[in-house]
């Protein structure tokens, strides 16, 4: 019967939904399945929902172009459905595909019209992450007041609905502010180290390899050069396990400063290479622009410094 499937693809969704971040792999074999039935039925709803779904783990995955597609044609059925909270989900994740390849004002247009639907019909949930990541935007922008200001606010919602996962991300984002802005290392430490005992716990290992590379940066700046080089391998390990190809290139760029500093210089200079490599194949250019000034800076035997 068509309520069954109907009841099968939402059970099939919601699944999907809880454990992209987890095993994004089987995530979405159950979003393809969802959205193959809700295709044989005609169920826009669940299409919509499959589509997002799939959105969710080409961002984990990497797979930024193709999320972008799968994302808008969500968002046309969203739209077509009049699902206020589709769209604010699905502008949510369009946010995060355009900020991963530093597209950063795509990414603050759909959080703004993220923010629009999310406050309209008031889910705190929603609200909590959008400004998380509103936050995160400002923070690549160097736009430190404003960041903190948005952080505070997601930090109040993510307690009041006991998002943990939300909240170890939160950390993770104070960290890097008392990291970048104020250089004050032990309390980025603190902050980076609370957040990665969460996504431990969550085994969340896309994560996990993020904040093992914020804190091989941090131990590189407090010159604690054996436990830098110990983390990031280990960040290095884990990105390689997962096939995290950003992950990879941001590891070895990490590791590349602390081998500088170390006075290591052929060492940086090829690690730097191998990080630039991996760049041109994913077109992240910030890390590619970042990669090529300072191999010539290493060259031309100049100093570089480390950045989380």
């Amino acid at each position: 019967m068509q309520s069954d499937s109907t009841s099968h693809i939402r059970t099939l969704n919601k699944e999907a939904e809880a454990i992209y971040r987890q095993n994004p792999a089987r995530a979405e074999e159950l979003a393809r399945k969802a959205q193959t039935l809700a295709h044989e039925i005609g169920d826009r709803a669940g299409l919509a929902e499959s589509l997002l779904n799939i959105a969710s783990v080409c961002w984990r995955t990497e797979r930024y172009a193709e999320g972008i597609k799968k994302a808008r044609e969500a968002l046309a059925l969203f739209t077509a459905l009049d699902d206020a909270r589709g769209k604010a989900l699905t502008f949510l994740r369009m946010g995060l595909l355009y900020q991963s390849i530093t597209d950063m004002n795509e990414a603050l247009l759909a959080y703004q019209e993220s923010l629009k639907w999310a406050e309209h019909i008031g889910d705190e949930n929603i609200l909590a992450g959008i400004l998380n990541n509103m936050g995160v935007l400002y923070i690549d922008l160097a736009d430190y007041a404003a960041a903190l200001d948005t952080l505070l606010k997601a930090s109040t919602l993510f307690q009041k609905v006991g998002d943990l996962y939300g909240e170890a991300l939160l950390r993770n984002n104070i960290g890097l502010i008392y990291y970048r802005l104020n250089k004050d290392c032990q309390s980025a430490l603190r902050e980076y180290q609370e957040s990665l005992k969460i996504f431990e716990w969550l085994n969340s290992k896309t994560d996990i390899a993020r904040m093992l590379r914020n804190l091989g940066a941090v131990y590189e700046g407090l010159k604690d050069y054996d436990n830098a080089i110990c983390t990031l391998e280990k960040a290095l390990r884990i990105c390689e396990e997962i096939n995290s190809p950003n992950g990879i290139a941001n590891a070895k760029y990490n590791l590349a400063y602390v081998y500088a500093n170390k006075g290591e210089r052929e060492k940086a200079i090829q690690l730097l290479l191998e990080a630039l490599a991996i760049c041109e194949q994913t077109s992240n250019r910030i890390l590619m622009a970042n990669a090529c000034l300072d191999i010539g800076r290493l060259y031309a035997k100049q100093p570089i410094k480390a950045k989380s």
